[in-house]
This record gives C-alpha cells, structure tokens and sequence, in this order.
C-alpha cells in the first residue's frame, strides 16, 4: 500500500456540519446587527479560523468587535454542535474497509480535541483513529505544524502518507508537510477552487478514496 496512513480533516471532510457551524455563525453576526448574510453565504469560511471567518465578514468598520464575535460563536455552537452534523455519504464505511486493509488513521482538525472526540464518538468512528489531533495549542492550518505533529507522534513515514481534506488550508498543509494531498470536493470548495492548489488527488466522494488506494497497492 502506498499511503498505509491517512490523514483526515474533520468538518466539511468526513462530517458535514456546515449547516450548524454557519447557523452559530451567522447568529453571532446577527447579534452585532449584522443581518444580510444567509447561511450558504458562510459556507466557504468553514474550516479557517474564526478570527478569519469574522475578518472577512464583518465590515471593516466593526474589526474592533471580532473578539466579540468569536466570544458569541463559542458560548452558541457547543450546546447546538449536532442538531444537524451528520456523517457524510460512505464515510462509515470507507473508513472501516480502510482499517480492514490495515490502513492507519488520524484526524487533524481546526476544532479542539475534546470537541473532536465528542462528535467522533456520537458517530461511532473515534475507533477508527489513531490519533484525534485538535488545534488547541498549534498553529492553524495551513501551516504545517499538526500534519507534521501527528506524523512525528506516530512515526509515520512521509512518504506514505496522504492528507485528505475540503479546503486550501487542508491541501497546503499536506503540502508544506512533505505529504501527498487529496481534495474532497463535496464540502466547502468546489473542484475547480481546489485545483488551484495542485492536489495530488481529486474525489468527489469518500468512497473514491479506496481506488485510490487500490491504484497505489497494485
């Protein structure tokens, strides 16, 4: 197997909780009295910082009320984060093959772990990962840092590694990690968006991720 481990981003990726993320979001602007926006409007900022997110959506007038966004946002989502997350189509089920096959697997996510290990395991998937990496005290995607963290903690070789994610972020820091990169285009970037970033791979479902490794075995 040429990618004997994988590395997955988390939202957008292997659960589609765009519509909760964007729904906490959107009520926070509302909150400042910022109304116009509708929740496919927020849809491309999931997976960035929130400190991005609000960067871009608030007038620059209101950039001195970010903190105060990010603040509404976490006391929001939290108690709301599963009214409607679910598992993408064939997740469940590329990921058990994939273990089947005695692939190794990690998360690398934006979220924090404790929230990470929440939702993996109100789907049932937490057992399929080695490790449930958060952002809590790493730099943010699309730096390096938690691809190369949990490579490092595993003792993964680089070469045999796949980052499999929805956004620039998740491609570019499989690329500056040294590791080969897929792009899913089913979450919050179209494909011709993410092809802009040279993704090694390209699926438009989960479940295409196992051709791609039974091209690599054979």
């Amino acid at each position: 197997m040429r990618y004997r481990s994988i590395i997955f981003d988390f939202d957008g990726t292997l659960v589609d909780s765009r519509s909760d993320i964007a729904g906490a979001q959107l009520w926070a602007l509302n909150q400042l009295g910022v109304t116009h926006y509708t929740p496919e409007d927020l849809f491309p900022y999931i997976g960035k910082t929130l400190q991005v997110t609000f960067t871009h959506l608030l007038p620059p007038a209101m950039h001195h009320r970010i903190d105060e966004a990010v603040r509404l946002y976490r006391e929001f989502y939290p108690p709301r984060s599963l009214l409607t997350t679910t598992l993408f189509p064939g997740v469940r089920e590329t990921l058990d093959t994939l273990r089947a096959r005695g692939a190794l697997m990690a998360i690398a996510s934006t979220k924090k772990e404790s929230t990470i290990l929440r939702v993996a395991e109100h789907f049932r998937i937490s057992s399929s990962f080695v490790q449930l990496q958060g952002s809590d005290d790493l730099p943010y995607k699309p730096d390096p840092s938690i691809v190369r963290k949990i490579i490092t903690d595993q003792r993964w070789d680089p070469a045999g590694t796949l980052m499999v994610g929805d956004t620039d972020n998740d491609i570019l820091a499989g690329q500056r990690a040294g590791i080969a990169t897929c792009a899913v285009t089913y979450g919050s970037l179209t494909e011709e968006q993410l092809r802009l970033y040279s993704p090694d791979h390209v699926i438009r479902s989960l479940p295409e991720l196992l051709a791609i490794v039974d091209r690599a075995v054979s």
